[in-house]
């Protein structure tokens, strides 16, 4: 009786996280397969959300990935330079849906190259500076280790006048 009850904890866990595309195509059987192409670069793990709320993540995914047909979200993605997208904090905000057919692939645009955004914003006497780090998806990255935030520097011609680091948040 215990080992049938830990044999079905154990299948209820599966089908609720799923982790690499092995577990993904074994958790609804006799699921139509589909394929999803990433156009992003140096991806370390990316994590999808299934529209019926299961995540499922994959593991140095490369060019392509095999899904269930259905819908998905981004809500994970961890470059191996260290950098990660946390896409899940705010899903209210994203509500981009890729849709997977049995027929066509669909395609995710996340990861690198990124992109080095810097919006300055005058106030007077005060300069403000806001930093972010996009993906090639549009999607915003920080850096793992916080000790080394991003610096910067201003420069009146070729006199440095002015440098510091940007804060978190």
């Amino acid at each position: 009786m215990f080992a049938r009850g830990v044999a079905v904890l154990m299948l209820c866990l599966l089908a609720n996280t799923v982790f690499g595309e092995q577990a993904a195509e074994k958790t609804e059987q006799g699921a139509t397969p589909g394929e999803m192409k990433l156009e992003g670069k140096y991806i370390k793990q990316l994590t999808l959300e299934h529209r019926g709320g299961n995540n499922v993540k994959f593991d140095q995914p490369g060019e392509s990935i095999k899904v269930v047909v259905g819908r998905y979200r981004l809500r994970e993605v961890q470059l191996e330079s260290g950098y990660t997208c946390w896409e899940w904090i705010l899903p209210e905000l994203k509500q981009n849906w890729i849709e997977v057919g049995e027929d066509e692939p669909a395609v995710l645009k996340a990861g690198a190259p990124l992109k080095q955004i810097v919006k300055a914003k005058r106030e007077g006497r005060v300069l403000s500076l806001d930093y972010q780090l996009s993906g090639i998806g549009g999607e915003s990255y920080a850096r793992d280790d916080r000790s080394k935030p991003p610096t910067f520097t201003v420069y009146k011609g070729d006199k440095k006048i002015a440098s510091g680091t940007f804060e978190y948040g």
